[in-house]
């Protein structure tokens, strides 16, 4: 799969990730509204917000970051739950921050769960991350007043996802 590239300002990313981190985990988040209304937050420059990707319902991908880069998904940290957290380090340093249209009681459309695991299979694959619960996470897990991503059951996610690479 070939995501659409759609980028965003350069206020809202860091070329780079600092220190030579690189990616080691993937974040799952929701958008909490429409498709065209999270891409409007990541082309606003004054938001300082982005993700590396989003995905439709429908299914669609876009990128927005690239993954060598920082994107600014996850870095508010509020009593997290993640045991691979790095203590007092920006957890957007090292990890792959991916979109989702809708909010967080919704179902996930089959075509978005098919994208979401093939996306997740892909990046899992190129930076050698491992497709478990502890590298493939929810937005809550680094900052519990979030509902993000919602009802996703993410272990229905791994399996699919590990059942691509295997």
């Amino acid at each position: 799969m070939q995501p659409i590239w759609i980028g965003c300002p350069d206020s809202n990313f860091r070329k780079g990730r600092p220190y030579g981190f690189h990616p080691e985990a993937i974040v799952i988040h929701i958008m909490d509204g429409s498709f065209a209304a999270g891409e409007s937050v990541f082309q606003d420059p004054g938001t300082q917000k982005s993700a590396h990707y989003g995905i439709s319902k429908a299914g669609a991908v876009h990128q927005y970051v690239n993954e060598k880069d920082t994107a600014f998904h996850a870095g508010i940290v509020v009593d997290p739950t993640w045991g691979l957290l790095k203590p007092g380090v920006n957890p957007n340093f090292y990890t792959v921050g991916i979109e989702h249209e809708g909010v967080a009681a919704d179902v996930w459309t089959e075509a978005q769960l098919a994208a979401s695991t093939i996306l997740v299979s892909q990046i899992a694959e190129r930076w050698r991350i491992a497709l478990d619960a502890d590298h493939v996470i929810r937005h809550h897990q680094i900052r519990s007043t979030k509902t993000c991503p919602g009802g996703l059951d993410v272990g229905q996610l791994l399996a699919r996802a590990t059942g691509i690479t295997a």
